[in-house]
C-alpha cells in the first residue's frame, strides 16, 4: 500500500502551501496560487507549468466542448434530484506536465471544481513529485493510497468521478465498489459504456468489466458531442448517471452476487496497489 511519502520530496524544508483555493472569474490566477510558497528545487519549473496550466485554463473556459459538459452536468443534476456537485473524484489524468491532452483534462476539472465549487480528491500513481506539488498548490487534495477505482461515494451527496479515458477495469473497480442504489449518487465521466461493450467481445467483457455489464441496461447516458479543437482529448467519453427510478426496477437479489473483480495479469490495464512508482 502506498503511503504519503511516495508522493512528497526528499528534501522537506519547505513551507507548505495554501490548501484550498477557488479560481473564478477575475480571482488571483493559477500562477499567483503559488506566490509565498517555497518549493525545493528550481522554482522556474513550478511558475512555468502553473503559467501553462493558466494559459489551458483560460483556453478552455469558451469553448462550446466545456459549456456542453455543464449542460449535461445541468440535466444530470436535475433528473437526480440534486442541488449540485460538491465532491469530485478524479482517477488517471496522467503526466499533464508532458502531455496535451492531460493537461487540458486538468484545465476542465479545475474549470469543474470552480463552478461547483467542489472539493477535489486525485489519485495517479504515475505522477511525479513535482506534479503533486503543483497540484497541491492548486487546492487538489491526493488521495493518499491506490485505491484502484474503489472509492464509495458518500451517501449525503453527489460525487462526480472524474476518469477520463481510464481503463474498463479501473471503472469496473469503482461500480463494484458502489454496488447498490448508492450509485444514484454519483456521476461518472468516462468511456462510454455503450461503446465498449459493444465493441468487446462478451468473454471480454464478463473477464474484465462484468459490473459494467450488469448495470448496463439500468444506465442513462448522456452524449457528449467532441466538438474539442483536439480531437484525442475528450473523445469517447460521456455521462453516465443512475437514477433512483431505474434502480427501484432492479430486483433485491440482483445486488447480491458482489464478488471483488479478479484479472488476469495481461488483462489489467492499471497500475495495481502493489506496483510502486
Amino acid at each position: 500500500m502506498l503511503s504519503m511519502s511516495d508522493f512528497v520530496l526528499v528534501n522537506r524544508r519547505r513551507k507548505r502551501c495554501n490548501g484550498r483555493r477557488n479560481f473564478s472569474r477575475g480571482a488571483e490566477t493559477l500562477t499567483q496560487a503559488w506566490e509565498g510558497c517555497e518549493v525545493d528545487h528550481d522554482s522556474s519549473y513550478y511558475y512555468y507549468l502553473l503559467r501553462t496550466l493558466d494559459g489551458t485554463l483560460v483556453k478552455i473556459r469558451d469553448t462550446s466542448f466545456a459549456k456542453l459538459v455543464l449542460s449535461r452536468l445541468t440535466e444530470s443534476l436535475t433528473i437526480l434530484n440534486s442541488n449540485g456537485i460538491s465532491e469530485i473524484v478524479c482517477y488517471g489524468l496522467g503526466r499533464f506536465s508532458q502531455h496535451r491532452s492531460s493537461r487540458y483534462q486538468l484545465a476542465l476539472l479545475l474549470y469543474l471544481k470552480e463552478r461547483y465549487d467542489a472539493r477535489v480528491y486525485i489519485y495517479d500513481p504515475i505522477f511525479n513529485p513535482q506534479e503533486v506539488l503543483v497540484l497541491r498548490a492548486l487546492g487538489l487534495e491526493i488521495i493518499e493510497t491506490n485505491e484502484e477505482g474503489k472509492r464509495i461515494v458518500r451517501d449525503e451527496t453527489t460525487t462526480l468521478v472524474y476518469m477520463p479515458h481510464c481503463s474498463r477495469q479501473l471503472m469496473n473497480n469503482f461500480l463494484y465498489a458502489n454496488w447498490g442504489d448508492g450509485l444514484s449518487n454519483c456521476i461518472l465521466f468516462a468511456n462510454s459504456f455503450s461503446r465498449i461493450i459493444n465493441s468487446c467481445s462478451r468473454r471480454i467483457i464478463l473477464d474484465t468489466a462484468g459490473y459494467m455489464l450488469r448495470i448496463r441496461p439500468y444506465v442513462t447516458e448522456l452524449q457528449l458531442e467532441n466538438s474539442f479543437v483536439h480531437e484525442e482529448v475528450f473523445n469517447d467519453l460521456n455521462i453516465h448517471i443512475f437514477t433512483k427510478q431505474d434502480l427501484l426496477k432492479i430486483p433485491p437479489d440482483f445486488w447480491d452476487s458482489r464478488e471483488e473483480p479478479r484479472y488476469l495479469t495481461d488483462e489489467v490495464e492499471f497500475i495495481r496497489t502493489a506496483t510502486l512508482w
